[in-house]
Order: structure tokens, then sequence, then C-alpha cells
């Protein structure tokens, strides 16, 4: 292979079928690339975050991940991770780390080293799904000033659920819940606007999420807004989802039997939707630990053959 091409994926993640949950870009062999070309080259991709796999710099993983939106480099991306696990199944790396039940693939990150392990159904009906053990799920002490958020959003206090107060994560989201449905599909905020705030408050994005579902199959369906981040409406968000699953079980609206508490999220825009599966476990010490699962299409594959300018 000449030295200036990539292999790249494009992977639909939280998806069972072609054009469904969120895509992500995946740059198989990024070794060499400098920020500035791998900045370039995921806003050709133009997906919501592409991931850049590289030869991990320590001795405890076996591979690394960076994250790029179109705008910048994120510490952390959920739908982006099982996109590029499930490139690295389809092109045969890591095979036993991935294939062998129960054995975890450690990937250094940003925000530490992830572990992420695949569970295939023995008949092969359904795609596998890849799990993620979620980090840092507790939310930050800092509180959320609602007011001028509200604003942006178009919501108003009264539209807010009670039971879900607002939080900010450790990724620097803000989740928050409304009452009904109809609130949440009808939100057309001022993406110019959020985004000043955003940037203003140090915020990454904006999930906002409601209990009042259709189906009796999710626990909560959700949007995420991060214009900061050059993602005006992502279609499914999994870094989100774990510490909204923890925070929806540590307000009882998800409960916890014999130890666990194990549901679906929904979330999506008009264009596109995907499922979130979540799980909450308890040990009997009452630590709390989260993994998220999905399972993904591969939509496109094929190799850069262009040189990026490297600065």
């Amino acid at each position: 292979m000449n030295t200036n091409e990539r292999e790249f994926r494009l992977v639909d993640a939280f998806s069972f079928s072609a054009g469904g949950g969120n895509v992500a870009g995946v740059i198989l062999n990024a070794d060499g690339l400098t920020d500035r070309q791998m900045q370039l080259i995921a806003r050709e991709f133009a997906a919501p975050e592409t991931t850049f796999i590289l030869t991990p710099t320590t001795k405890d993983a076996a591979v690394r991940f960076r994250w790029f939106t179109p705008g910048c480099e994120v510490d952390f991306c959920g739908h982006a991770t099982l996109g590029a696990v499930h490139a690295l199944l389809e092109t045969g790396r890591f095979s036993r780390e991935l294939t062998e039940p129960g054995t975890m693939l450690p990937i250094e990150t940003r925000s530490g080293i992830l572990q992420v392990r695949i569970e295939t159904l023995p008949d092969g009906s359904k795609p596998p799904t890849i799990w993620l053990d979620m980090p840092h799920c507790e939310p930050k002490s800092r509180s959320v000033i609602l007011p001028p958020l509200l604003d942006r959003l178009g919501l108003s206090m009264d539209q807010l659920d009670p039971r879900l107060p607002a939080i900010r994560t450790q990724d620097e989201d803000v989740i928050l819940a409304v009452k009904e449905l109809p609130a949440l599909l009808s939100l057309a905020p001022s993406m110019s606007e959020l985004a000043r705030y955003c940037k203003h408050d140090g915020v990454r994005g904006v999930l906002v999420t409601t209990t009042n579902v259709l189906t009796p199959t999710t626990v909560a369906q959700s949007r995420f807004f991060a214009p900061a981040a050059g993602i005006d409406e992502d279609p499914v968000t999994g870094s989100a989802h774990g510490p909204l699953g923890l925070h929806l079980v540590e307000c009882g609206v998800a409960a916890i039997s014999s130890g666990r508490a194990d549901f679906y999220c929904a979330q999506g825009n008009a264009a596109r939707a995907g499922l979130v599966r979540v799980v909450v476990t308890q040990s009997s010490s009452g630590t709390r630990d989260v993994r998220i699962g999905g399972s993904c299409v591969t939509t496109a594959a094929g190799t850069l053959r262009a040189e990026f300018p490297t600065a």
C-alpha cells in the first residue's frame, strides 16, 4: 500500500440496518497522521465523529483510538468506538479478543483505557452486540443554571420532569428531562445561540430526554444538540447514555432487580434513529457500573488516496 493510502470504513452504529443509528468514519491505519490531517479527514467525511485507529503508547492497551468531529477532537465518543471495533472485527484484527466469550479488548484513549467485549447470538440471527464499559458516569457536582439554557432550547420550567433534575456529566454534557414527548419532538433550538451558550459555559452538548415514550420496550427517548462541537444534532450519542442510564436508575425511573437494570433507550432526529442498550449493575457494596451496547452495519469501505496537508 502507498504510504499516503489509508483504509477506511463508514459504519452505522446502534443500528441493525443501513441508514439507521449514527454514522462513524473509521481510519484503520492512522499511524503517521498529524493532528491537522486527522481534523481534515474528519471534515472530509463529515460524519459526526471519525475514529483514528493507532498503535498504543502503553503496554496496558491493545490499540489506541482518537476521535474527531468535523470541528474538533473530543475526549470520548461512544458510537464511534463501537463503529471502530466493528471495523476491526470485520478486518480480522484482534480476532481472539473480539470473539472469545468474556475476553476484553483494552483501548487507549484520552479518557483512559476503555474495555470492549463482543456478544454473539448462537444462531447468528442478528449482528453481534458490541459492549462498552462506560467510564465516569457519575454526574459533576456543578449545578446547571437552567434559565439561559431553556431560553435557547425554547423550553419553560413547567415542561421539565421534576423526577429527573438536570445534571452535568463528566464529558461536560448537560442532561435534562421534559415531561412530554411532543415537547421533545418539537424542539427547534437556535443553533447559533445554543453554540454561544455552550462555548461560554464550557458545555460540549445538551441531551434532552423524556420517559413519556411510545413503546414499552424503551425507558427513555432523547435528542442531543452539540453545535459548539460542529454537530447541530447528533442522531445517537453513545457517550451520553452511560450517565443517562445511571441517572435513570439513581432517580428510580429504571429499577434494579437482583443487582441489575437492563433496558433500551431510543435517540434520533428527523433523519435517523437508533437504540442503545444500557445495563447498570450494582455490587453488594452498592457500587454501580454501567455499560452500553449496540450493533453496527458497515455501509462503505475503501481507501483514502490523497495526501492531506500536514499543517
